[in-house]
């Protein structure tokens, strides 16, 4: 293996163990399963070279595990210990993620049953996670957009490409812009307002995402009665802003 492959192999799994922290996972646990893909099998002697975790707390953490089903123990002298196929554990996610989404819905409409109106404002951090919600939410709009920037051309080409494609499917667009586009090709409605500082999004007057200009944190509503506030909010700098 070169240095460059170790290099890339370290910083992959490096991702790997946070985004499993992310999902949960304890630090004892998450050594683990990084191990068990390092390696094609392993007993617990193997485990706590390539972990340095002491036996004794390996089998609470591989019991733990297999209980999962994301650990397959193959009894023998030594136990050997085996992770699941990826197909077996990504069908298992997608199968509680789904289930998840599906409790909280039926939470979520019995929420409205009794007419409580929730009217939170989440917090998304991350330039690469804000944007994504900013594309998601272009992808998303079925009748009208209104987007406020400082300048269009530094959000990148994926959100022009987005905007087009929002276009074709007929999305009426509003825009402010801090300065005029460079991109001549993309026909919207725009005016010019110089001290434009956030950049806000607005889609069918039911979702919003009010951003940082660099996109590194930001505030996201699918609430229509905060939405049509801030589009209200919106229309009105547009009547004040030059064409």
């Amino acid at each position: 293996m070169t240095l460059s492959s170790e290099k890339t192999t370290e910083e992959i799994s490096a991702r790997a163990g946070s985004s499993l922290r992310e999902l949960g996972f304890g630090a004892h646990e998450t050594a683990v399963i990084l191990a068990l893909n390092q390696l094609e099998s392993a007993s617990v002697a193997d485990l706590s070279t390539e972990t340095g975790i002491h036996h004794a707390n390996l089998y609470a953490v591989l019991d733990s595990l297999v209980g999962r089903s994301l650990v397959v123990l193959h009894s023998g002298r030594p136990k050997i210990y085996q992770f699941s196929p990826l197909s077996h554990v990504k069908e298992m996610f997608s199968s509680k993620m789904e289930q998840l989404l599906h409790d909280l819905q039926e939470i979520q409409d019995s929420r409205e049953s009794k007419r409580v109106i929730p009217s939170l404002i989440y917090t998304i951090r991350g330039s690469a996670d804000v944007l994504a919600k900013m594309l998601a939410m272009i992808e998303r709009a079925k009748e009208t957009i209104f987007l406020v920037a400082p300048d269009l051309d530094s959000l990148g080409m994926t959100v022009l490409e987005h905007l087009r494609a929002a276009q074709k499917r007929g999305v009426k667009i509003q825009a402010i812009f801090g300065k005029r586009p460079e991109d001549a090709d993309l026909q919207i409605q725009y005016r010019i307002k110089e001290d434009t500082l956030a950049v806000d999004v607005v889609i069918d007057s039911i979702e919003s995402l009010i951003s940082m200009p660099d996109l590194t944190v930001c505030g996201w509503a699918d609430n229509a009665l905060i939405s049509m506030q801030l589009e209200g909010f919106l229309q009105q700098s547009w009547k004040l802003s030059r064409k």
